[in-house]
């Protein structure tokens, strides 16, 4: 039911008078007329008596009246309840994110979200695959930032295709423009343990090479380092290269390959409000960096 119309009719109870009422509404007496018409017809009784003298409740209007005061109080309590979360910013958001996306992304973001929700605090996790997983599948944060798995199983929201280049030591002689993954057979790899490491083991055994992998736990820059130093190969992709340093050369794959970045929640049904808006700034964001 409209409470609108139940509270216009309370306000022309106490005022006696359609017109009164209609002026402090701000309707005018037609239009509050026909509110009551239409109520009445809605509800299939008559409220109110009317007279060149005004308006009175009806007996069947006035038994009615302390459920209808009700009504119009637990509506605007719920109207209130609603309008606080919809402007309270004074929330934590809870988040969960690889190392890469934690150095380049997260703090552009939170920057950009920060000027319409400044009261907003944030919890930032960084950490590999199975444990953003875990903690989003645990409520233990809000989001995670990562790459879609194959075997993705909470809901997902893409942001960007991050393409995934080779990595190649600098006294390399290879003159050709792009790499294909043959050219690793048998060659000394690297796999960083924090983020890429899922995708880039998922690209070496869809080609069915077999590189000499080295079994190291090291993190990003630590996989571009150690080929700068002429200790061995890998492929790495586009967010991790731009941010490390290291004297190395980078070409594209062919076939082309690249990691699904996006955002995994537990249900995108039941977000709440905060999240849902931290999530359309990300995706406003990301598309900037690809433009």
């Amino acid at each position: 039911m409209d409470s609108e119309k139940f509270r216009a009719l309370l306000k022309a109870s106490e005022c006696g008078s359609l017109t009164a009422a209609a002026e402090e509404l701000g309707y005018t007496q037609a239009g509050l007329t026909q509110m009551m018409n239409r109520l009445e017809k809605e509800i299939g009784i008559t409220l109110l008596q009317r007279t060149k003298h005004g308006v009175t409740l009806l007996p069947d209007g006035q038994e009615l009246f302390p459920y209808i005061k009700n009504f119009t109080e637990a509506a605007s309590a719920l109207d209130a309840a609603i309008g606080k979360i919809r402007a309270d910013d004074n929330k934590v958001i809870r988040i969960a994110a690889y190392s890469s996306i934690a150095n380049h992304w997260i703090p552009v973001i939170i920057s950009e979200f920060r000027k319409e929700n400044p009261n907003t605090k944030f919890e930032l996790h960084v950490g590999l695959p199975e444990e953003i997983t875990r903690l989003v599948t645990n409520s233990e944060v809000d989001l995670g930032f990562m790459s879609k798995k194959r075997d993705q199983k909470l809901d997902w929201i893409h942001l960007y295709d991050d393409p995934i280049f080779a990595v190649l030591p600098p006294d390399d002689t290879n003159g050709d423009d792009y790499i294909t993954m043959d050219f690793f057979q048998d060659k000394s790899f690297f796999i960083p343990t924090y983020g890429a490491d899922d995708d880039i083991i998922r690209i070496i055994r869809d080609s069915g090479i077999e590189p000499k992998i080295n079994s190291t736990t090291v993190d990003d820059a630590t996989v571009v380092s150690i080929v700068s130093h002429c200790l061995g190969y890998s492929i790495l992709p586009k967010l991790i290269l731009d941010g490390a340093k290291g004297n190395v050369i980078t070409k594209a794959l062919v076939p082309h390959e690249h990691r699904d970045l996006g955002i995994t929640v537990k249900s995108k049904d039941t977000m709440p409000l905060i999240v849902k808006r931290f999530i359309d700034c990300s995706k406003k964001i990301v598309k900037e960096f690809e433009d």
